[in-house]
């Protein structure tokens, strides 16, 4: 019999707190995420100062170029669920990012630049909060001088170094991978969102090296990460392929991965 006022009562309280939701906040942090349609890092850092920062990171280069976009707290407005950032990108060209809230810290990002109503490109990606300092920096804090250094002296093989996606655990991540015809490799993975200086590495010897061109079969040292790799070449600077990993006759995790010859990269300013 009491029923109806009950939930009468219910829906009344649903409603007041619909009216008394607050909108979404952007907090002082840094956040880091890859758009695999542009081949880029991302770093989004809000500052407590109203001056905040988008990094865009170049990939292929070994993440050595970067452009950078300033925007304040005037160009973010948010509502309950999101928050968009529209800045003024080229002269004609408008940036609108939409975040909305994943998980507890993370957000997932919708990336639209346009002219006069007209997208010009959209891309979306995961943006993951980053405690420490971020993934890009403590790369090139340990590998920046092997970057600058690199060499491939044939195009015919795949020895050298090569840098770019690894899906690892269903997630894009940041990959190293070293080939070398005479000494021990490595593939090196590094996972967005991590305090420490590597998420995980396997290293790859010169006789587990199968090569018959276009096709690059490597099996590394590791037994529950990426045990195999079964890569092509694309124009001898791109390796796409597979990393598996194989233990005991049963596949832990597999993922694509795309790779980029650095030295193409050397000359760019």
């Amino acid at each position: 019999m009491h029923l109806l006022p009950a939930l009468a009562g219910l829906l009344l309280g649903i409603s007041t707190l619909s009216l008394q939701a607050k909108p979404l906040s952007l907090s002082p942090g840094l956040w880091e995420g890859i758009s695999e349609d542009e081949m880029q890092y991302k770093l989004l850092q809000i500052n407590d100062s109203g001056e905040h920062f988008l990094y865009e990171i170049h990939i292929p280069s070994g993440l050595r170029y970067a452009k950078r976009s300033a925007f304040s707290d005037e160009d973010i407005s948010c509502k309950e669920n999101r928050c968009t950032i529209s800045t003024v990108i080229e002269e004609d060209v408008t940036r609108s990012l939409t975040l909305s809230p994943y998980l507890d810290t993370s957000f997932t990002a919708l990336e639209s630049n346009y002219n006069d109503n007209k997208s010009l490109l959209s891309t979306s990606y995961r943006l993951i909060k980053q405690e420490s300092s971020s993934t890009p920096r403590k790369f090139l804090e340990k590998y920046g001088a092997l970057l600058n250094n690199a060499e491939r002296a044939n195009d015919e093989t795949p020895y050298g170094l090569w840098v770019g996606i690894l899906h690892y655990l269903d997630k894009p991540e940041l990959a190293l991978l070293q080939l070398y015809e005479d000494r021990q490799g490595s593939l090196t993975v590094f996972r967005k969102g991590e305090t420490s200086e590597l998420a995980v590495s396997t290293q790859i010897s010169p006789e587990n090296i199968s090569l018959q061109h276009p096709i690059v079969e490597i099996t590394t040292s590791h037994t529950t990460f990426a045990t195999h790799l079964f890569l092509m070449s694309e124009g001898n600077s791109v390796l796409k392929g597979y990393a598996y990993a194989v233990h005991k006759g049963v596949t832990l995790d597999a993922g694509e991965i795309r790779l980029f010859d650095i030295t193409k990269y050397l000359s760019l300013n």
